[in-house]
């Protein structure tokens, strides 16, 4: 009986460690451009490896859209004030976000990380060419 039950108990423990195994990958911004041995000036090239994966990657919010005082709509930037003031970042380096879920507006200058499934499609908008999209899970604040 004791067997049984340490037998059952260890199936569900590899269950369970399986289905974490499924959750997102945490990335930095040096991931979005692709590692060539090929120098070609004035090309954006993007990493196709990335296509469909669930990623984690922290970044700053350009608000696009927003709903009252929160935010649906954005391009996720890697330093604050990215395309707003200065000339954007390439398109491999800017992120394209849609969430249901709006974001606070009044935390805008504040670090976010941002997790979902990440597509490599360019998209123009009012600021900016962007290179990946994102349709966010979850978003956090980013702890330093």
């Amino acid at each position: 009986m004791m067997k049984k039950l340490f037998f059952s108990f260890g199936i569900l423990a590899l269950l369970i460690v399986n289905s974490f195994s499924a959750d997102s990958r945490e990335i930095g911004w040096s991931d979005l451009i692709p590692w060539t041995n090929i120098f070609t000036p004035k090309s954006v090239k993007f990493n196709n490896k990335l296509d469909g994966e669930t990623v984690k990657i922290p970044g700053f919010i350009v608000p696009l859209d927003h709903i009252g005082f929160g935010v649906t709509e954005f391009m996720l930037v890697p330093f604050v004030g990215a395309c707003i003031h200065v000339p954007p970042p390439p398109p491999n380096q800017l992120v394209y976000v849609t969430t249901e879920v709006p974001w606070d507006a009044m935390t805008l200058w504040e670090p976010v990380w941002v997790t979902g499934k990440i597509i490599v499609k360019a998209q123009t908008n009012i600021w900016a060419e962007t290179g990946y999209q994102i349709s966010a899970d979850e978003i956090d604040f980013y702890d330093y």
